[in-house]
């Protein structure tokens, strides 16, 4: 029984080291292999799974499944890896992200169950720890798929790691929070994004608010002063209206002066129509730019042009 064993792993280990030497990485999956800096071990395992990059058309025959409309950027089918080839500089390190994120599927792949319940523990830690955005991450998985969806998460993902789960990546990556340092770089792009236009949202909602209560207050004011113009002008058409010369100058110096408040108030109501039109475009320009990011990302989709 011990026999069959050794010799099921070699004939794996074999497997992987024919395929290995027989990879001819392109002149840009060279650079990638360079950048994620991977251990012995970590680019056995890669050059083992045979990393592509692959254009649209192709990348959507490998990878991409006809009722799933979710971006997705990589995949691990049959042994090989394929990474969908986005050059954009907008989205610098995305491609690196996703061929260390596939790697690591690769390496689940090969490990034992006992091995994989070893680390069950530390990655209910990770999550617990990262709920936050792991939660959401790993919500479109189905749940047979989310204990390895979070293994490749935690580490491309994760900087701070139980000690077990350090160990473990630096068997892959000799430097494991360089990595995380690609997603940061890329996902910050979307979330300054995100929370841009959350902010947006939130002043244009309070301006909205703020401005309707003040032409609310000048539409009042302006019609009150409207009448008590009016009463002011037919008591000065009227002999003996006024009681004294102090009374109509008393009166006329207090309808001037909401005049001019009100006039001060139309000129501030204004401005604030103004800051709301400028955050209203700039949350426009948001709203394309996530749209053209996420056609970036979306092999499912046409890129759009933008006038």
């Amino acid at each position: 029984m011990v026999l069959t064993a050794i010799v099921y792993f070699n004939r794996e280990w074999i497997k992987d080291y024919f395929r290995g030497i027989s990879y001819q990485p392109s002149s840009e999956m060279i650079r990638i292999r360079q950048v994620l800096d991977l251990t012995d071990k970590g680019e056995f395992w890669f050059n083992a799974a045979q990393p592509v990059l692959l254009e649209k058309e192709d990348f959507n025959k490998k990878c991409r499944k006809a009722d799933v409309e979710i971006s997705v950027l990589g995949c691990y089918a049959e042994g090989d890896i394929f990474v969908y080839n986005i050059t954009n500089e907008e989205l610098d390190g995305i491609r690196e992200l996703t061929t260390a994120h596939e790697l690591l599927h690769t390496v689940w792949a090969r490990m034992s169950d006992s091995e994989k319940q070893e680390l069950s523990a530390d990655l209910d830690e990770v999550f617990n720890d990262n709920r936050g955005f792991l939660e959401d991450e790993l919500n479109t998985y189905e749940e047979y798929e989310r204990q390895e969806e979070l293994y490749v998460r935690a580490g491309t993902e994760v900087k701070k790691l139980p000690n077990n789960l350090e160990k473990h990546y630096a068997e892959v990556f000799n430097n494991q929070d360089n990595v995380v340092d690609l997603y940061d770089k890329y996902i910050s792009v979307f979330r300054k994004l995100e929370n841009e236009m959350e902010q947006l949202s939130s002043e244009m909602e309070e301006l909205h608010s703020i401005i309707n209560d003040k032409i609310s207050q000048y539409e009042e004011r302006i019609e009150k002063l409207n009448m008590e113009i009016t009463d002011f002008n037919e008591c000065a058409e009227t002999m003996g209206c006024f009681e004294s010369e102090n009374e109509f100058y008393s009166r006329r110096y207090v309808l001037v002066n909401e005049q001019s408040y009100l006039e001060s108030l139309y000129q501030e109501i204004d401005g604030l129509i103004n800051d709301y039109n400028l955050k209203v475009e700039k949350y426009n320009e948001d709203v394309l730019y996530s749209d053209k990011l996420n056609t970036m990302i979306n092999s499912s989709v046409e890129p759009q042009g933008v006038e």
